[in-house]
């Protein structure tokens, strides 16, 4: 179970951070309209609540292939959101 708590914390670090460079854009660009940055913010986080619940519920059968998914829709997720920041830069 320590395996799954700890990647929970780097998944919650991880949508900090984005959420972080998203206020930064925001800071750095102040003409950025307010729903762009509302959209993104929940984008955000609806990435780490289904993060989240995924980890909830391995299945025991596939946990190889589960993970390995997980990781690669963590990627994908997050350089949709990394390209929706810079493209409003």
């Amino acid at each position: 179970m320590a395996k799954r708590r700890i990647l929970k914390k780097a998944i919650n670090e991880m949508s900090a951070d984005l959420l972080l460079e998203l206020l930064a854009a925001k800071q750095s660009q102040p003409n950025i309209p307010d729903a762009d940055i509302e959209n993104i913010a929940l984008s955000i986080v609806k990435l780490q609540d289904d993060f989240i619940c995924r980890l909830s519920h391995v299945d025991k059968h596939q946990v190889k292939r589960f993970f390995r998914q997980l990781q690669d829709d963590l990627s994908v997720g997050t350089n949709e959101i990394i390209d929706h920041i810079y493209h409003l830069l």
